[in-house]
């Protein structure tokens, strides 16, 4: 269902050792009633994430995430650099890949969202490229940062794996 005036905008690439380049395409558009701004909390969101995350992990039978600060650390720097209504766009996630432990592998789930946690996650799974990180198996750590961006919450999902 969508909100009026409420748009969740999600993109999602995976990363391997080079570096993304140009915008990435964004699915159809969703959102709920039920979420708003006000009194919005940017970590309880992200660990809502999280959770709900491995929840659809599970439910397609894979181990659930571990969560690591350094992917979460990694996760916050992206996030702040796409405040202010820039572009969705990936950077490269080499220093991700060289500062945390594990190191072989790296992707990244974003979101821009007027809209639940679920609701984001339920986006990026009817997404091939979201869908495609979210459920990868040889994916064994992620870490969730959010901050609120005017009027909508702003996410890095970043992923790690050996």
């Amino acid at each position: 269902m969508i909100a009026a005036g409420a748009v969740l905008a999600v993109v999602a690439v995976a990363v391997a050792l080079h570096q993304a380049t140009g915008p990435i395409r964004q699915p159809a558009a969703a959102a709920t009633q039920s979420w708003s701004p006000e009194g919005a909390d940017p970590l309880a969101y992200a660990r809502a994430l999280v959770t709900d995350t491995n929840i659809a992990r599970a439910t397609a039978g894979f181990l659930p995430l571990g969560v690591s600060e350094c992917a979460r650390a990694a996760a916050a720097d992206r996030a702040q650099a796409l405040t202010g209504d820039r572009k969705l766009t990936h950077a490269s996630l080499v220093p991700a890949m060289e500062t945390c432990e594990p190191s072989g592998s790296a992707a990244e789930n974003l979101s821009r969202a007027a809209a639940d946690p679920q609701a984001v996650v339920d986006a990026w799974l009817t997404s091939p490229g979201h869908r495609a990180n979210l459920l990868d198996p040889t994916l064994t750590e992620v870490g969730v940062a959010c901050l609120l961006d005017a009027d909508r919450m702003l996410c890095s999902q970043v992923f790690l794996g050996p």
